[in-house]
């Protein structure tokens, strides 16, 4: 029998959060290091070199949060306890 894959759960999904993390954060730093703080992409918006590296920090330690913690996460819980004091 073959178990279902959770939702949480996809195939490289953790490796590809890792690698768009460190892009992000090498873009970040590479940016920095040439002295430019904020750039305007194609939509008028603007990047910022230090948002850009706190992305891929973001990135990086969400992709190392363990499977189990995530699946107690999401359980919805149908009774909730009340403690009259």
């Amino acid at each position: 029998m073959r178990h279902a894959t959770p939702s949480t759960v996809r195939p490289y999904g953790r490796l590809k959060l890792v690698g768009a993390g460190l892009v992000l954060a090498l873009v970040g730093f590479l940016r920095m290091a040439k002295g430019v703080q904020v750039v305007t992409h194609w939509t008028g918006q603007p990047m910022f070199s230090w948002g850009l590296l706190a992305a891929g920090g973001l990135c990086i330690i969400l992709a190392v949060i363990p499977t189990s913690w995530i699946a107690k996460a999401t359980i919805i819980r149908s009774e909730t306890r009340r403690q009259d004091h």
